[in-house]
């Protein structure tokens, strides 16, 4: 077997483990079968409670919620000071090349939002979720707070995964950084209460 089919098969164990491991510990086993089974059809999703306890660690948030309905994700921030923030993101497009881009692009409305830098932080906390559904088994474990560097890009905000600590260690010096390089997002959809990606490898499993 090639190097790359024993790092992909390496990721894949890894993963299968890890998240029947995390779903055993739920009543329904149903759960655990239904997460391997999405890796080994090449998807993977985030729910409303994963992101909405990502974005609660964006500085200066007192209470947030993720909200997932008719294709919209609609994040709702209390921020210390008293004020609030609420808008919708839309992931839009993704950027990534071996040992290159790994970005995610996201539209916001109201667009005018984009130069918030509220908003950008919560989008970091988004991206950081994002990386550890599409990466999780072959990352660190997390080491405080995670979230991505985000820019403004036009109308867009552009999170950069690299970024992200536990992302640029496993980059640098993990064994399995290939693994990190091979799987990319193809595609999203929010529906069913999450954010659902296709997932691209470039080699079979089973």
């Amino acid at each position: 077997m090639s190097k790359r089919g024993d790092v992909l098969r390496s990721w894949v164990h890894r993963a299968t483990k890890a998240g029947a491991e995390r779903l055993a510990r739920m009543p329904a086993v149903v759960g655990a079968r239904q997460a391997i089974e999405e890796l080994k059809q090449r998807r993977a999703s985030v729910g409303e409670a994963m992101l909405s306890s990502a974005v609660a660690h964006a500085p200066e948030v007192r209470a947030s919620s993720v909200t997932i309905s008719g294709g919209r994700m609609q994040i709702d921030l209390a921020l210390d000071g008293g004020e609030t923030r609420v808008f919708a993101l839309q992931p839009e497009a993704v950027r990534f090349a071996p040992r290159g881009a790994k970005e995610v692009l996201f539209a916001v409305e109201p667009p005018e939002l984009v130069a918030d830098p509220r908003v950008r932080d919560a989008v970091g906390c988004v991206a950081a979720a994002i990386a550890r559904t599409l990466w999780g088994p072959v990352l660190p474990p997390r080491a405080g707070d995670e979230h991505a560097l985000v820019e403004r890009e036009g109308a867009r905000l552009r999170a950069d995964l690299r970024t992200i600590p536990a992302v640029r260690a496993a980059l640098e010096g993990s064994p399995l950084a290939m693994a990190l390089e091979m799987l990319t997002i193809e595609s999203f959809a929010l529906e069913d209460r999450a954010l659902r990606m296709k997932l691209g490898l470039p080699l079979p499993f089973g």
